[in-house]
């Protein structure tokens, strides 16, 4: 029974270390979180100082206007009375000749313009170019909290292992299923029934049907590849169409520098910086698959509501090595140098 007390004793440490671990982690997320909408307050309050100062400055200037042109009205028409008092003194005396000589002339109409005008200095350029700053402004902001994602997806890691009978007769595999590169071959070579065919594929373990799972993959310097999941049963043989209908969500580096995902219809993708690693994270109960630039802390793209209708794996593509610029493996990151720190 002491044994057992002490146990239980040893257990509660644990769990209070445990409990001040992932409250610590809380707290660093809820600041992040909070930081991050501070600066988009203040970026939003900035803006609006922006827009509303030429405003401020109109109303100054209106004000200005009115009162100059209240005032020379008010002359006028004091003038126009004293002038009118002064014609019906002078029209009562007998004397008409001396009526005309002090009838004045017949005062103009307005011959300035009298209407007020508002100029705030900020024309419809102005607006769209201040909007499209704010913008700029708002997504580099919300990009810091994509640090905050990898982090919670980081915790859903599986070990991924390339499946060799999968892999296209070109494609040489690593003895730990670690690695996957292109021979450079040009020749025919027989498939087996579960190898790719025509496609320089290779899928990987394990069979993902439930759940969440997260693991990365350095392309680094390659010209070319292919990364993402594929549904089990999905087309293999001879010709295949990338999109997320016939079971492929995946996306692509091609020509050094094009990326794309394959969508329906395919997306252009523009990135930032060349990606070295990429993270793949799917989550089954949301229908979801995302990819993420691992060094740059920033998400690529995402397929959402997929119909994956059964079991998915991963899918890899090294893209073909005709020339020998696409040499460089595709290497699945151990579980342990997948840690992020941020």
């Amino acid at each position: 029974m002491e044994r057992m007390i002490n146990q239980r004793e040893d257990k509660l440490e644990e769990l209070k270390e445990s409990a001040a671990k992932y409250q610590a982690l809380l707290e660093k997320e809820q600041q992040e979180i909070q930081e991050v909408f501070a600066a988009l307050m203040e970026a939003l309050r900035k803006t609006e100082q922006v827009l509303l100062a030429p405003l401020e400055d109109g109303r100054k200037c209106l004000e200005k206007e009115m009162d100059e042109k209240t005032q020379q009205i008010q002359k006028d028409i004091l003038k126009y009375k004293e002038a009118i008092e002064s014609l019906n003194r002078t029209k009562n005396e007998e004397d008409d000749i001396l009526f005309i000589q002090s009838y004045p002339s017949v005062p103009a109409e307005f011959s300035d313009d009298w209407t007020l005008s508002i100029d705030t200095e900020l024309n419809f350029g102005t607006m769209r170019n201040t909007k499209a700053e704010l913008m700029d402004e708002i997504e580099t902001h919300l990009k810091k909290l994509c640090a905050v994602e990898i982090r919670r997806i980081h915790s859903f890691s599986v070990n991924v292992t390339l499946d060799a009978e999968t892999a296209h007769p070109h494609l040489e595999v690593s003895e730990d299923g670690k690695e996957v590169r292109d021979t450079g071959a040009r020749h025919d070579i027989p498939c087996g029934p579960q190898q790719f065919d025509l496609v320089g594929g290779v899928l990987g373990k394990p069979h993902i049907t439930s759940g969440r799972a997260f693991w990365v993959v350095e392309v680094g310097n390659q010209v070319g590849w292919e990364l993402g999941v594929m549904r089990d049963g999905a087309k293999r043989k001879g010709k295949v169409s990338y999109k997320p209908s016939e079971g492929y969500w995946a996306i692509m580096l091609c020509a050094q520098n094009m990326y794309g995902a394959f969508a329906d219809p395919p997306v252009q993708l523009h990135l930032e910086t060349r990606p070295q690693k990429l993270g793949v994270f799917v989550d089954c109960e949301e229908a979801l698959v995302s990819f993420y630039d691992m060094e740059a802390l920033s998400h690529i793209y995402s397929f959402t509501h997929c119909s994956f209708n059964g079991a998915i794996r991963p899918y890899f593509n090294p893209h073909p090595n005709r020339d020998g610029s696409n040499s460089s493996p595709l290497a699945i990151c151990p579980l342990n140098q997948t840690d992020i720190s941020v």
